[in-house]
């Protein structure tokens, strides 16, 4: 018996944990290993779900026990391994895992474990079970040749099993599609588990290309999974970055970063951008593809948008976020959107959208790893230098006839519980140094975030003239820059200028 059979075996032996368990099968068409929808930066960090998203998520981390089996074929240089799984809303569900790779004696070999997860008898169709259908197909858009899962002679529910044969090259390939493989309807006792094996066959026509380098679909309706196959040697990306051999700071609070353009075709995983060079307003995909023996673990919310200035990044978005866990199983892709805005953004539930972004470089990074290494890609915005003015509604009235001091009174003083001042005052002169002495240091693109709110609205107010300026406002807008303590003064950096500030809680 083989390691690779020898492995799944066992996870059967897991009874209850034997759907999800046997193959973690996560990042296409189920629910672990994708991120669950994003909220953009402006979120107050909560995350609205159904209590049956709940349970069917806390379902899944309880059954998340193995990865994927990852095999590699002896007929060619690839690897390979199955991502997502099936299941319906009436219950019946369908998992896969790799058996055995190809060898010179017999094609690539999965086992499905098909099963009725209710405690009454079901009949259906089977190709609502995609393994179940007739053929079984790759069907992606853009495929550029489909490869099949043919039911091996052993097949419980199989009416035919297909012929297959080599072809001159030494590739297993499927000699006819035609025939009837499975009955009309398929009936499933209750609580009932079948597990059945299939052979991965390269498509029948003469002249096709065999099984190669790519991600096969398999889909019926919303029900999809995928089996992705990369060369054995060189999992990495194709084609050189367009920041290739450029050297970059560290990110802050981040020591071991991995950079997609510092990736080489031997790197595993790796953090692809669809565009590195972009003119606002500008989409760009990210794909996390883990092309190793490790599943990745994290956040799916955990993303991070940073601006480089003067050789130093600075954290732009988000600022809270929700902590759930996921995960990216060996040979899924986890794809993430952003969408960033020179000014105003416009904002859709489930985006990640940053605005009031500046011309520069930026870093972004997503929040999987498997040792607590952080995946990050460059991209460069084309965009015009960020001018931010006070909010609209801010209310700025002179405190001395000299017009030294300003007081700015935000909307949501007047109502506040706690009312509380932001207190800010330049304490030096412009100074490239002023940065290197400062506790923190602001720029522009920070200033629109919630956790500046009480900045964005005094700093744009100096000018030769003005040396200090008093917002007031609530308590959570006035102390959050501060991790909420009160009467600790701070200094920090902003356009050259060096400035104190603390924030002091009103007496009542």
């Amino acid at each position: 018996m083989s390691r690779y059979r020898r492995r799944f075996l066992q996870t059967l032996a897991g009874g209850s944990v034997l759907l999800a368990g046997c193959t973690e099968l996560a990042a296409v068409g189920g629910d672990a290993g994708r991120s669950p929808p994003q909220g953009d930066d402006t979120s107050d960090g909560s995350s609205e779900t159904d209590e049956s998203d709940e349970l069917t998520e806390q379902a899944d981390s309880r059954t998340l026990a193995t990865n994927p089996t990852v095999v590699e074929f002896e007929t060619a240089p690839l690897t390979a391994a199955v991502t997502g799984r099936v299941r319906t809303a009436d219950g019946l569900m369908m998992a896969l895992d790799f058996d055995e790779p190809a060898t010179s004696s017999s094609p690539a070999t999965l086992t499905a474990i098909i099963a009725n997860m209710r405690s009454y008898e079901q009949t259906f169709e089977p190709d609502r079970l995609v393994v179940l259908d007739e053929p079984v197909a790759s069907r992606s858009p853009g495929d550029r040749d489909a490869v099949y899962l043919a039911p091996a002679e052993a097949h419980p529910l199989a009416e035919t099993t297909p012929e297959y044969d080599r072809d001159d090259d030494g590739r297993w390939r499927l000699t006819s599609p035609s025939g009837d493989w499975f009955p009309e309807t398929i009936t499933l006792e209750a609580d009932q588990r079948i597990s059945a094996e299939y052979y991965l066959l390269g498509h029948h026509q003469p002249g096709t290309q065999p099984i190669e380098d790519h991600r096969y679909r398999f889909n019926y309706g919303e029900n999809s999974f995928e089996i992705a196959i990369w060369p054995t040697e060189q999992p990495g990306p194709n084609g050189d970055s367009t920041f290739a051999g450029t050297t970059v700071p560290p990110l802050p609070d981040r020591d071991d970063v991995r950079w997609f353009h510092e990736a080489t075709p031997e790197t595993p995983v790796f953090l692809e951008p669809s565009r590195e060079l972009v003119t606002a307003p500008a989409r760009i995909e990210f794909s996390l593809v883990n092309h190793a023996r490790e599943r990745l673990s994290g956040n799916p919310y955990q993303w991070r948008l940073y601006k480089l200035v003067d050789g130093a990044w600075h954290h732009i978005a988000p600022w809270m976020i929700p902590q759930p866990l996921s995960r990216v199983t060996p040979g899924a892709i986890d794809d993430s959107e952003l969408v960033v805005y020179a000014g105003e953004p416009i904002t859709h539930q489930g985006e990640r959208t940053v605005g009031f972004l500046g011309g520069g470089q930026y870093a972004y990074t997503v929040g999987y790893s498997v040792d607590s290494e952080t995946h990050a890609a460059l991209v460069e915005l084309d965009a015009p230098d960020l001018h931010v003015d006070p909010e609209a509604d801010a209310v700025v009235d002179d405190a001395r006839s000299d017009g030294t001091e300003r007081v700015v009174w935000l909307p949501n003083y007047a109502d506040a519980r706690r009312p509380a001042t932001v207190t800010v005052s330049r304490v030096g002169s412009p100074s490239a140094g002023a940065a290197s002495t400062a506790d923190a240091r602001v720029i522009s693109e920070q200033l629109p975030r919630p956790s500046f709110r009480a900045f964005r609205n005094s700093l744009p107010l100096f000018g030769d003239d003005v040396e200090r300026v008093q917002v007031r406002t609530d308590r959570s807008t006035a102390l959050r820059w501060f991790d909420f303590e009160a009467d600790t003064p701070r200094t920090i950096a902003y356009e050259g200028d060096l400035f104190e500030a603390t924030a002091s809680l009103e007496s009542t």
